[in-house]
């Protein structure tokens, strides 16, 4: 199965895909023992990708059928194929 994204929302990805990596080398761990905390890289780039896919990406693409295409004929809830 081949999933379609738009040029933007790839965009988007990697921006937030920066971010989170940004946020994870410049954190503390929580324990102190290590360098970057995971979980707030990963919601700061959750939280990056949502804010800008609304700024960016919300808008609903599909388009309304026409009536002339969504008109139902006799014997078309029955038909196969």
């Amino acid at each position: 199965m081949t999933v379609h994204f738009e040029p933007i929302g790839g965009i988007l990805l990697v921006i937030a895909c920066l971010v989170g990596a940004f946020v994870y080398k410049h954190s503390k761990d929580t324990f102190g023992t290590g360098k970057g905390d995971a979980a707030s890289a990963v919601a700061a780039a959750a939280a990056v990708l949502a804010g800008l896919i609304l700024i960016f990406g919300g808008a609903n693409k599909t388009s309304e059928a026409s009536p002339t295409e969504t008109a139902n004929t006799p014997g078309d809830c029955c038909m196969i194929g």
